[in-house]
């Protein structure tokens, strides 16, 4: 109908550059954390949480979902559930599915009133991708004590450096491709840097704990 105002639609998560890289280096943070534990149960873990953002984000595409995504990321969580279980991981480490579920509540509840590409809303949403990095190090046997250090090194860093970036795209103008890239690549050393610092402080942290 003429003159109808079109419906606001969430962004696709899946096509956002710097979620993928959040959710990377959270998984392998994951697994590199639990060497001296079990790296493949880790993994099991990790790929848990990579299935369920697949999932989440075909929802994202209301009112016309991804269903065939959906399915996918569905498939990506049963597989790595059922894998991580059969090898010996915790089962507990499920659980951290639902300490997700705040961060991704607050993104949504700050994506409504503020809207989609607010700095509140994209800080809590990567806090939310963080949470793969603890959930894949206690699926690996570690225990939970590592699991939130390892969750309180990285998710409050990572929110400060989207907040920095979305800041960084508003502050300047005529942002090109190019630029763009060098801004997403940069970020990307730096997520990089840091979590190799963190896993660095796991390891020496459960090093004086188990000796």
């Amino acid at each position: 109908m003429a003159g109808q105002v079109r419906r606001l639609r969430a962004p696709d998560p899946a096509r956002a550059h710097g979620a993928w890289v959040y959710l990377g280096v959270s998984i392998l943070a994951g697994v590199l954390s639990s060497a001296r534990f079990d790296m493949f149960t880790a993994l099991c873990g990790g790929t848990a949480f990579l299935g369920v953002f697949v999932g989440a984000s075909s929802l994202a595409r209301s009112p016309r979902p991804s269903w065939v995504r959906f399915a996918l990321g569905a498939a990506i969580v049963a597989a790595s559930a059922a894998g991580g279980v059969l090898s010996g991981a915790d089962p507990r480490f499920l659980l951290y599915g639902t300490i997700a579920v705040f961060p991704a509540g607050a993104a949504a509840w700050f994506a409504l009133r503020h809207g989609f590409q607010s700095a509140p809303a994209l800080s809590f949403a990567v806090v939310s991708l963080v949470v793969a990095a603890p959930a894949a190090l206690c699926a690996g046997g570690a225990p939970h004590s590592l699991g939130l250090l390892l969750l309180g090194l990285l998710a409050p860093f990572f929110a400060w450096r989207t907040w920095c970036t979305r800041k960084a795209l508003r502050s300047e103008s005529g942002w090109t491709r190019e630029k763009l890239r060098a801004l997403g690549s940069r970020e990307a050393a730096i997520a990089l840097c840091w979590t190799a610092l963190a896993v660095v402080l796991v390891h020496l942290a459960a090093r004086t704990a188990f000796g």
